[in-house]
């Protein structure tokens, strides 16, 4: 399981960085700036979940791995939204990309909080399901705080609630005699719904 948890944190971390750059391009930020919005949305959901739990320092700040895979690809995406024909087309492009990273890191990134919950207190599912949530979430949180926007978590068409579900799914199949792994049950859950959300502008009830 270390391994798989491994995997989704990576995978997680990548997505929500390439995220933030993007957010930081769009705002027209210098490369530093790029940087700051890439690291608070790739690892500030899992601080927040560490600290938690009590786990001093926090995994991500253990070693130089992620912040390396982060300053990585915030300098790959500054240095192809630099060229000339990405100036052209960054429009759609981004939009598409952003939205489908987005959509990586908050199934990646449910699937290692519920999973660390699940770790540290299996008899507590509102735990469980809170930190997946708060691990999925709270990076996007502290990226568009920076960028000087509401999160999108408060305005989004269905963003939290896919995280909120696939940490039910990932605690009642850890829970029950499920053959599938769980963890690629909840990583699929979110993704899926997630995405059904942005093809049909599922929404949330609003005050209009």
């Amino acid at each position: 399981m270390d391994i798989m948890w491994y995997i989704f944190d990576m995978l997680g971390t990548v997505a929500f960085a390439i995220s933030g750059a993007l957010v930081g391009v769009a705002k027209k930020m210098d490369i530093f700036g790029i940087i700051v919005l890439a690291l608070a949305t790739a690892i500030g959901g899992g601080v927040i979940r560490d600290c938690l739990v009590g786990h001093f320092p926090p995994n991500s700040l253990q070693g130089m791995a992620y912040v390396l895979v982060v300053c990585g690809v915030s300098f790959i995406v500054f240095f192809i939204y630099r060229t000339r024909y990405y100036k052209q087309v960054m429009g759609l492009w981004s939009r598409r990309s952003y939205m489908m990273a987005d959509a990586l890191g908050l199934a990646s990134f449910t699937v290692t909080g519920a999973s660390v919950g699940y770790a540290a207190y299996p008899e507590l599912p509102v735990f469980i399901v809170l930190l997946g949530t708060i691990t999925a979430v709270g990076g996007g949180i502290l990226r568009d705080m920076l960028a000087q926007q509401i999160p999108s978590v408060l305005k989004e068409d269905v963003y939290a609630l896919p995280s909120i579900i696939g940490g039910v799914a990932y605690y009642l199949m850890r829970h029950g005699n499920w053959t599938f792994e769980p963890a690629y049950g909840a990583f699929m859950v979110v993704l899926v719904i997630r995405l059904l959300a942005l093809y049909f502008h599922w929404s949330l009830p609003k005050v209009r």
